[in-house]
């Protein structure tokens, strides 16, 4: 008798409804990138790794309906930062659904113009954005920083309109070599961390004063402090061979090693998990021909730049509360 009803019980488990199947499985945390080729890359082969597990926002085959989209060079779909940070979250066995949303060398002026159909949806759980590189710069050194402030301003007070709960972040993104040792750029002659500084000062600083950002993931420091350790070239117009390229070889965007290092950061600011525990055998930096060593060393300079920026990493995702304005105050 036992057997028959246990034959019973499992017979009705297989034929449940799909969708009731469906609702015992987790729901993903669904994450938006927002922001330019310092997202995706530019060039192979971080500009398309791990395409196909995230979704393109703005790619379709044939380009039509697209944002001013894709340089000869950039095929799409973009994976980029997003994707590494995906493929971290799977090893890490987190549920992360992750999009992106970036057009070249725009703006977040740009994005909330053009894109806000895409960026003000219910359904993000977090998102993290960044401006154009050198909009948040001092206007002297040819930023537009009431612009970016503006802007990103708008951007997260239209995200938690539409979704009170959503945990808004900034990507503080890097000093561009082309900016300090050519003639003529914008931080010639100066030292190479102060580009960095200035970033720094305007993602933190923003985000202190709007009160409504969850958390600033710090890649342009990570990226100074892998240079101040001599893990990383300081200039990659005189090669140090034993020394990681953070650059592509145009020296301002990311290179494999600089995208690398960034996911890093974005996947502790984000989950609030150890990127030294991914460890040498990660499959992203295997992928791209990031040796382990390599890998070790960059998982550690994110994590300690994390922790300087008093973020708390341990075993369990981290949940951020956010404050939320009234409905007034977004009506702006």
């Amino acid at each position: 008798m036992r057997l028959n009803s246990l034959l019973l019980f499992f017979g009705l488990v297989a034929w449940l409804p799909k969708s009731v199947a469906a609702q015992t499985k987790p729901k993903p945390t669904v994450i938006l990138f927002v922001g330019n080729s310092y997202f995706h890359g530019a060039r192979p082969p971080m500009l398309n790794y791990n395409a196909a597990a995230i979704t393109d926002e703005n790619f379709t085959p044939d380009r039509r309906g697209q944002r001013r989209r894709m340089y000869a060079n950039e095929p799409g779909p973009w994976g980029g930062v997003p994707g590494i940070f995906k493929k971290l979250t799977d090893e890490a066995g987190l549920n992360y659904e992750v999009h992106i949303e970036a057009i070249s060398g725009q703006t977040l002026k740009f994005h909330y113009d053009s894109a806000l159909a895409i960026i003000q949806q219910p359904r993000w759980d977090r998102v993290i954005m960044h401006d154009l590189s050198t909009g948040p710069l001092p206007s002297r050194h040819g930023g537009q920083p009431e612009r970016f402030r503006e802007y990103a301003t708008k951007l997260e007070q239209a995200i938690h309109t539409a979704n009170p709960v959503a945990q808004v972040y900034f990507y503080q993104t890097w000093v561009g070599a082309s900016l300090v040792y050519p003639a003529g750029g914008a931080y010639a002659g100066l030292p190479l961390d102060s580009m960095t500084h200035d970033l720094h000062a305007a993602y933190y600083g923003l985000a202190q004063q709007n009160g409504h950002i969850a958390g600033v993931a710090p890649a342009g420091d990570a990226w100074l402090r892998a240079i101040q350790q001599g893990v990383a070239m300081p200039n990659p117009y005189a090669p140090e061979p034993s020394k990681i390229n953070l650059w592509e070889a145009d020296h301002r965007h990311p290179s494999r090693w600089g995208a690398y290092l960034s996911a890093c950061v974005v996947f502790g600011e984000i989950t609030g998990r150890d990127p030294r525990k991914l460890g040498a055998a990660e499959e992203a930096a295997a992928t791209l021909g990031i040796t382990p060593a390599q890998a070790v060393a960059l998982q550690r300079v994110a994590y300690e730049q994390l922790k300087a920026a008093g973020q708390k990493l341990g075993s369990k995702e981290q949940k951020v509360k956010v404050k939320t304005k009234s409905s007034a105050v977004h009506a702006n």
